[in-house]
């Protein structure tokens, strides 16, 4: 596991991150979520030991990072960059090869991961000669390649069509399973409650929720449509087990309740009921607004 503790980041009068705290798990996928100007770069860049902190320490395995102990560490930045002329295999395993792996070890990695990115055929081409999405897969396979211990990626889901994120996703999940934190910073909240296993959510340099997602997302809403919203939410507020009672417009009542049987129980004995259903809302729902 890589642990942050109390990480902060100042310049001249601007903080950009103030006591920055929070572990992620090996095997689970971590989503460093919010803004352009939350200090998630910033945070990246402290993860790698590009910029130093102000304060705090990074520790991978109870073991606090020093300079040049990110050798193992696949990274890849907003920054994207790539040798155009250079075939896309070629690029891959030399990039591998700065990590120090064997030349051997480094194709028969880019090999296996491009076929597990439909890039099979695509190897022996130029990188100019490909898409956008399939360059962003390539991107990923370069990140991967040297079996990193710790996978950190900035601006995870750019340039990336729906085929190219389930197949960097799955990638992604495969790579964390084998026992590795898998660190993903983004803007993109959907991407990331889809995707990641724990967030962490930033908001002006400081983490303003992390956790699980499904305990981000916490327990469902109801909501009830009905043409006599009074009468709903004063019979509701008046069950017990329900809670957090409020109409929404001129027809809708949302609720809390213990479980669904309670809140089935509360709705059925309501009248002039038109809809019933549950309702989660989202992360960027609960969150964004607030940051």
């Amino acid at each position: 596991m890589l642990t942050l503790k109390e990480v902060s980041l100042r310049k001249g009068k601007r903080t950009y991150l103030d006591e920055v705290s929070f572990t992620a798990e090996t095997g689970r996928i971590t989503a460093i979520v919010g803004t352009r100007s939350a200090g998630r770069t910033e945070l990246v860049r402290i993860i790698m030991g590009l910029i130093a902190a102000d304060e705090g320490t990074i520790e991978l395995e109870d073991f606090e990072l020093d300079f040049g102990d990110r050798q193992n560490f696949g990274y890849l930045p907003a920054e994207r960059g790539g040798y155009p002329n250079m075939r896309v295999l070629d690029q891959i395993v030399y990039l591998a090869r700065l990590h120090g792996i064997t030349l051997g070890a480094a194709e028969r990695n880019a090999l296996t991961l491009l076929g597990h990115l439909e890039l099979a055929d695509r190897g022996y081409a130029p990188l100019k000669n490909l898409s956008g999405a399939e360059i962003a897969r390539v991107d990923i396979a370069a990140t991967l390649a040297a079996d990193p211990d710790v996978v950190v990626i900035d601006d995870a889901f750019a340039g990336l069509d729906a085929a190219s994120l389930r197949l960097v996703t799955s990638l992604l999940r495969a790579h964390a399973s084998s026992g590795v934190p898998v660190i993903l910073a983004t803007d993109d909240w959907e991407a990331a409650q889809t995707f990641a296993d724990d967030v962490v959510i930033l908001g002006q340099g400081k983490v303003t929720a992390k956790g699980s997602v499904e305990k981000l997302l916490g327990d469902p809403h109801y909501r009830v449509e009905t043409t006599d919203t009074e009468a709903a939410a004063s019979a509701l507020k008046s069950r017990t087990g329900i809670s957090d009672v409020k109409t929404a417009g001129r027809e809708r009542v949302s609720f809390r309740a213990n479980d669904a049987r309670s809140a089935a129980a509360a709705v059925a004995e309501l009248k002039n009921v038109k809809n019933f259903e549950s309702v989660r809302p989202t992360l960027a729902e609960q969150y964004k607004e607030a940051l």
